[in-house]
């Protein structure tokens, strides 16, 4: 029998520590990112929301939540109601499990947790169903903040389900009515490839 001279074992011992934690880095990574549809091709997604060629998809986000809507009165004489969503935020967890806080409205903007942020300066809409909010594409304003979001070029808002009001109709009689929707919705950040 061949007995290890101590350098053998140490070397040894540090060739299993260095596996061992290579290992474990390879693991957690694998838990810490969620798996996400890939959204990389355009070519099934309908002509006015995709992403012109020269972008790539840079990071992916999850809604899902509920979206909270008022009866209001939108037009005088005639009179008009609509439901008006009343949601100041909505929380998003990106494809490593990071938040992104979407303020939606026609000056969206969507902050990331490392201090990044992004501002909608334009939409573009693909009609939804009475159920589904429509698919979005919104040409984004980044801020100078490094991050996450810095020189983001668009951002779409796909497979959107639920988060529209269809069980009651808005009238002068529900004036000031709340409702709250279940909402669900895949949102895409791009950035100019270099």
């Amino acid at each position: 029998m061949k007995l290890k001279t101590p350098t053998t074992r140490y070397a040894y011992r540090a060739r299993v520590s260095m596996l061992v934690a290579a290992g474990a880095l390879i693991l957690l990574s694998a838990c810490g990112s969620r798996t996400f549809t890939r959204y990389d091709s355009q070519q099934n997604l309908p002509e006015a929301i995709r992403v012109p060629a020269g972008n790539r998809a840079v990071l992916e986000a999850q809604g899902k939540g509920n979206l909270l809507y008022e009866c209001q009165a939108v037009k005088r004489a005639p009179y008009e109601y609509a439901w008006l969503l009343q949601n100041t935020s909505l929380q998003l967890e990106d494809s490593y499990g990071r938040t992104i806080v979407y303020y939606p409205g026609t000056r969206a903007r969507w902050v990331h947790s490392d201090g990044s942020q992004v501002l909608a300066r334009k939409f573009a809409e693909y009609p939804g169903d009475r159920q589904n909010l429509p698919l979005q594409r919104a040409t984004a304003e980044s801020s100078s903040t490094p991050g996450a979001l810095e020189n983001i070029s668009y951002v779409q808002n796909l497979r959107t389900y639920g988060g529209m009001v269809t069980a009651t109709v808005c009238t002068s009689a529900g004036l000031g009515m709340r409702v709250s929707v279940p909402y669900e919705a895949d949102y895409v950040f791009w950035r100019a490839a270099s």
